[in-house]
């Protein structure tokens, strides 16, 4: 069911539990900046389209995914330490909009977000004016990657191929360990260690190991 992000600004916000002087330097920092001039360019209503209207459950806030997308891409990290972020930094806090406790998806959420983006023209458009839009205006540094919309979109195709390669391998090996034990035990443990034992880690690689990643899977299957 879509539910749009509520408009209402919490009454505890994480910047009232500062002091001062913590308060100015996080006013100074990019957290501002994203809060301010980037979080309201993210139009949910053109995402609804992939919800349904009354049935299921209530979304994730499609500002916090998509903002949790960008900022993944602008600081280079995987998956789970974008995830982490989200779950423990004030700064990333602040910048969303968010009470400590509201700060928190899960891994799953990103990958379906990322799927629904790229199995839909139109979704991939939307993303890409809205994050060309955000980075504009929140004035991120691109020094260190080039960070348009094109190559965040093309970050996140790789991506989402990696964790279909990973899927694939992982279920295959599971499947043979349940009905094959023996065999499986053949498998090289480099194999296992990738797909079996660390739970498709694999597959949640930096937008920069991506593509060697990719390669290594393609050549795994």
């Amino acid at each position: 069911m879509f539910r749009r992000t509520p408009p209402q600004r919490p009454l505890f916000a994480v910047e009232n539990r500062l002091e001062a002087a913590k308060r100015g330097r996080l006013e100074r920092s990019w957290a501002h900046a994203y809060r301010r001039d980037a979080l309201p360019l993210i139009d949910e209503e053109r995402f609804a389209k992939y919800f349904d209207e009354g049935n299921g459950r209530p979304n994730k806030s499609v500002r916090l995914v998509m903002s949790v997308l960008v900022l993944k891409e602008v600081f280079n990290l995987t998956d789970a330490e974008a995830l982490e972020q989200l779950e423990w930094n004030t700064a990333w806090h602040y910048a969303l909009d968010l009470l400590p406790e509201e700060a928190h998806t899960c891994q799953k959420t990103l990958h379906n977000f990322r799927a629904k983006l790229l199995g839909d023209d139109q979704g991939a458009g939307f993303f890409e004016s809205t994050t060309a839009r955000l980075i504009e205006k929140a004035g991120l540094s691109t020094r260190r990657q080039r960070q348009d919309s094109t190559h965040i979109l093309s970050n996140i195709r790789l991506l989402t191929r990696l964790g279909l390669f990973v899927s694939t391998i992982t279920q295959f090996l599971e499947a043979l360990r349940k009905a094959h034990p023996r065999l499986c035990a053949e498998v090289c443990e480099e194999i296992l260690g990738r797909y079996l034992d660390r739970e498709g880690y694999f597959a949640d690689a930096r937008s920069s190991e991506a593509p060697r990643r990719l390669a290594d899977a393609a050549v795994d299957t």
